[in-house]
């Protein structure tokens, strides 16, 4: 072959690799159907470009991807400096053995997410944002770490694109879709533990941002002994779901734990004997010897319609994971008055703003008095790294706090304990100087004189005094009493009560 020839054969072998083609050549030459390509198409795993309304696609990609080779997503630059961050974070935090991967936008990808569960993260988040000064802006990553969210590296905002394309075509969402919200589920698997990540992609002014839930299955698998309750409030707890009937509601504000304690009631309880059913949206895990039905609001199934379900399905346990409405309420308390035992939650800071807003949704006074049993009300607080905290007074104007904060709770600040320690950081708690959180409560059993005082009006603070004068610990006075024995700061106790 002459080399006029050998030219003519390569020009003509690129030409035909970057021969541009329809959606039904590409079809033809996958051999599938048309509904499967558009899910490999939505996902990202075949690349193709609109033209003029039509889908068209490069013959080299298509054929790239009947050989089974990962499609490469273009980075506008080099996505290096964000990978030697995220090592350099793993190195102080002590984290070896993190994945490595040929393609650069994969690898960032999986130190993300190895990173965040080594790390004990809830949620990663990554999002634009706006500098300081001026207009320029910055895609920002950070951690959600035992409820505070920490920065782990800026990342230049013109790689966010190509980075959110690659958590889509993971999570199998339309990488196409960027106008829309959009949900997606990924399931990996890291040092022989399956991993469940629900992600979320939102358009803002500024490009899309990412915020992935790390749905730990731990949670299934808490007891209640588990939860360090104060021993009068793991009591009253215990007493009240070993009840055979009445309502037992968890509150306090979101990511205050509430669904792990729902859980860990109905771990407590179901068994191959009793008939333990849920009303869940959506359901977060599954769980043995329970039966959960999921809300599903474009099939016409909510909260009170899949609850008169549930009541013709001969259950003994009912758990419901959200009274929003007077509906799923009176519902709610009728199970409770009918034999049944229930137990669901509220968002509510305190346990007797648990009654005022019953009250404020429309439910008579005596029949919350009759069908309520408990009420159950917690925030989350840091603990302290127990490998480098230190003992410390803190600052005088956060004791003058704490001391108000006592007497208003009925405590008497001089027989406290006060052996106050700090948080200082090191390796093994990723320099924060925190590992864990524990749990500062307060139970609220229903009497009849809190009944009475509910029927005529009585405001949260009486309400209040009525409910500790017959025994109950209120959080801020539990917490308290754990950070005078040392177990947490006394700042976190004000930080989580918004008493700074």
């Amino acid at each position: 072959m002459t080399n006029e020839n050998v030219k003519n054969s390569a020009q003509l072998s690129s030409n035909e690799t970057d021969e541009i083609i329809s959606m039904n050549d590409a079809i033809e030459i996958l051999k599938t159907t048309r509904s499967t390509f558009y899910r490999w198409l939505r996902s990202g795993k075949i690349k193709g470009m609109k033209v003029a309304h039509q889908w068209r696609f490069y013959r080299k990609d298509i054929e790239s991807f009947l050989k089974g080779q990962e499609l490469r997503i273009d980075l506008p630059m080099s996505i290096q400096p964000l990978i030697s961050r995220l090592r350099e974070y793993a190195d102080q935090s002590g984290i070896k053995n993190l994945p490595e991967s040929d393609d650069e936008l994969t690898q960032a990808i999986n130190l993300m997410i190895h990173l965040a569960i080594k790390m004990r993260v809830s949620d990663i988040h990554l999002a634009p944002h706006i500098k300081e000064r001026g207009l320029e802006s910055i895609a920002v990553l950070r951690y959600r770490i035992d409820g505070v969210l920490h920065t782990i590296a800026d990342i230049d905002v013109r790689l966010l694109p190509a980075i959110v394309e690659k958590w889509k075509s993971m999570a199998s969402c339309d990488v196409h879709e960027k106008e829309k919200p959009q949900d997606g589920r990924i399931l990996t698997e890291i040092d022989n533990k399956q991993i469940d990540l629900r992600a979320s992609f939102l358009p803002t002014g500024l490009g899309e941002s990412i915020t992935v839930r790390i749905f730990d299955q731990h949670v299934t698998q808490v007891k209640l002994e588990d939860i360090d309750y104060a021993p009068h409030d793991r009591e009253r707890l215990l007493r009240a779901i070993e009840s055979p009937n009445g309502m037992i509601i968890i509150s306090g504000p979101t990511g205050s734990g509430k669904t792990t304690v729902i859980y860990a009631c109905l771990n407590h309880i179901s068994s191959p004997e009793r008939k333990t059913m849920t009303v869940e949206s959506p359901i977060e895990y599954y769980m043995p010897w329970i039966v959960q039905v999921p809300v599903n609001l474009d099939a016409g199934v909510t909260f009170p319609i899949a609850l008169r379900s549930i009541l013709r399905s001969d259950p003994d346990v009912i758990g419901i994971m959200e009274i929003r409405d007077l509906e799923t309420l009176e519902i709610a308390q009728q199970c409770a008055l009918t034999g049944h035992l229930v137990i669901s939650q509220m968002h509510a800071g305190e346990a007797v703003r648990v009654l005022n807003r019953m009250v404020g949704m429309g439910a008579e006074p005596f029949i919350i008095g009759e069908s309520t049993k408990l009420i159950v009300c917690h925030r989350l607080v840091r603990k302290l790294c127990p490998f480098c905290n230190e003992e410390q007074n803190p600052p005088a104007d956060i004791l003058e706090k704490a001391e108000k904060l006592a007497f208003a709770n009925g405590l008497d600040w001089n027989q406290l304990q006060k052996t106050f320690h700090s948080p200082v950081g090191c390796a093994k708690c990723g320099n924060t100087g925190y590992r864990g959180r524990n749990v500062i409560a307060e139970t609220l059993e229903m009497t009849p004189e809190i009944t009475i005082a509910l029927g005529q009006n009585a405001s949260i603070e009486e309400l209040q005094s009525i409910a500790i004068k017959q025994g109950m610990t209120s959080i801020a006075a539990d917490g308290l009493k754990r950070a005078s024995m040392g177990m947490i700061p006394l700042s976190e106790v004000l930080r989580v009560l918004s008493l700074r």
